[in-house]
């Protein structure tokens, strides 16, 4: 039976992006100076990776993981007399300036690194569809092999 998928095809591009990713300092698959060893100074610290902000003239402090996700909440217990609306103002406040904080880090370590996060999203596009196209020939020609099977 022949198969449309282009197995060559695929595997290039999956070569082009892992060769992307490759370039990113602190990547699962970087290696600098050719080595398979991993540099620990292109890897991000996690407190480099971490936005921290305050609300309510620091009554209320914020930290958020990489990517805005909420980890620690801490509220000054001095603010329970002023109502759960001034409470619920102030944590709104210190977690969007924490999220703010985070996502100028990592901007700026992504402008740091140099990474070309345009062709990297391009390529990783392409290798998506390139899988998808060969995951739907795969089940055709399945669907095609079942049907074979089923008339004899």
């Amino acid at each position: 039976m022949a198969s449309g998928i282009d197995p060559a095809g695929l595997s290039r591009s999956l070569e082009e992006a892992m060769g992307l990713l490759s370039q990113v300092p602190g990547s699962p698959t970087a290696q600098p100076d050719g080595t398979d060893e991993q540099d620990d100074r292109a890897t991000p610290a996690v407190d480099q990776m971490t936005g921290r902000g305050t609300g309510g003239n620091g009554l209320v402090e914020a930290e958020v993981s990489a990517f805005g996700a909420l980890q620690t909440l801490v509220i000054d217990p001095s603010l329970s007399r002023g109502g759960t609306g001034a409470i619920a103002e102030y944590v709104l406040e210190a977690v969007q300036a924490a999220q703010a904080d985070e996502r100028a880090r990592r901007a700026e370590l992504t402008a740091a690194a140099h990474v070309d996060t345009v062709a990297l999203s391009q390529q990783l596009a392409r290798v998506s569809e390139d899988a998808f196209r060969g995951l739907q020939q795969m089940i055709g020609d399945l669907d095609v092999a079942t049907r074979r099977m089923g008339q004899r």
